[in-house]
């Protein structure tokens, strides 16, 4: 069975946590293949995650964040009709906006237990790890996909 580390990608953009939302947003920005960036400590140990919706969660009214995870509740309309001041993009940090409760993926799952991790947390991607929490790549569904047609012959 092929595992989780051969299919990652290893070309990883990561921050950390003393990362200013500016220059959060620059690397957002460019870099579209992963809609997540992970922060790493100077060893390169994951402590956190940032995705698109920590920061939307900016822009949120504060009580909406609660029902964030609601998929009935949509609350994003009133994000276009707060407004920002423009230093908040030098005054908010990574470590105020990463998510510290993630979901990843071991470097020796198979493809198929982490396709299940994934489907269960309803993420699309996982940051990849060894044993000692170091961050190694992040791997997508697609990656798994792809995988799955490339050993059927397909791809």
């Amino acid at each position: 069975m092929v595992n989780v580390k051969e299919v990652m990608n290893t070309s990883v953009i990561k921050v950390k946590r003393s990362t200013s939302l500016r220059a959060l947003l620059d690397i957002f920005k460019q870099f579209h293949t992963h809609p997540l960036i992970p922060v790493v400590d100077d060893q390169d140990i994951l402590i956190g995650m940032v995705y698109p919706e920590n920061l939307l969660d900016i822009l949120r009214p504060q009580q909406a964040k609660l029902f964030r995870s609601l998929p009935f509740m949509e609350m994003d309309q009133d994000v276009f009709d707060l407004d920002v001041v423009p230093s908040m993009g030098d005054l908010i940090i990574v470590d105020d906006i990463m998510d510290k409760h993630f979901v990843v993926a071991k470097e020796t799952q198979t493809i198929e237990q982490a396709y299940k991790h994934m489907r269960m947390h309803q993420k699309e991607r996982l940051a990849v790890v060894d044993s000692g929490g170091k961050i190694l790549g992040i791997v997508g569904i697609f990656d798994i996909i792809w995988r799955m047609f490339k050993e059927k012959g397909i791809a």
